[in-house]
């Protein structure tokens, strides 16, 4: 299953009618997005305004990629469950939020593994496709602690 979120603070109906459109010209029954409170409503994939925190999980868990837009919250969820997401950034131009910090934050990201970045509408089909083609061993989980040596190294700092 893909699964597309669009987080949970603003709308984001453009990365919604083009993943409706992208699930209708692939012919894919396997698309699942949480789309808030936007006014786009999906016509080709499945989908619901909100997960609750343990359906959002077990949704993540079950799906073989993330699309979403740039927020840190579902890039270090992706991680921490191991799956590859495809990331739009929001653009504050179009009204899609209050400045362009997801602009930022994908340019940071692009180059990390499991990470990548559909600059536009149209950059998704390559994205997704690059995405589910990639080998998912290929970056590591991102843990909820920190490394023992660090905690040592900021316990040692602390004691100083």
């Amino acid at each position: 299953m893909i699964f597309v979120t669009i987080g949970s603070m603003f709308p984001f109906d453009r990365l919604i009618r083009a993943m409706d459109a992208w699930t209708a010209k692939r012919g894919r029954d396997d698309v699942f997005a949480q789309i808030g409170n936007g006014s786009y409503e999906p016509a080709h994939m499945k989908w619901t305004r909100r997960l609750d925190q343990t359906m959002f999980t077990e949704t993540v868990q079950s799906a073989v990629l993330i699309v979403a837009h740039a927020g840190m919250g579902s890039v270090i969820t992706a991680q921490e469950f191991g799956k590859p997401i495809v990331l739009l950034p929001r653009i504050e131009a179009w009204g899609e939020h209050t400045t362009d910090h997801q602009i930022a934050t994908t340019n940071w990201l692009r180059s990390k593994p499991g990470i990548y970045v559909a600059d536009t509408d149209d950059d998704l089909d390559l994205k997704i496709r690059e995405a589910l083609e990639a080998n998912q061993n290929s970056f590591e989980k991102l843990t909820r602690t920190a490394p023992p040596d660090f905690v040592a190294r900021i316990r040692a700092a602390i004691l100083e």
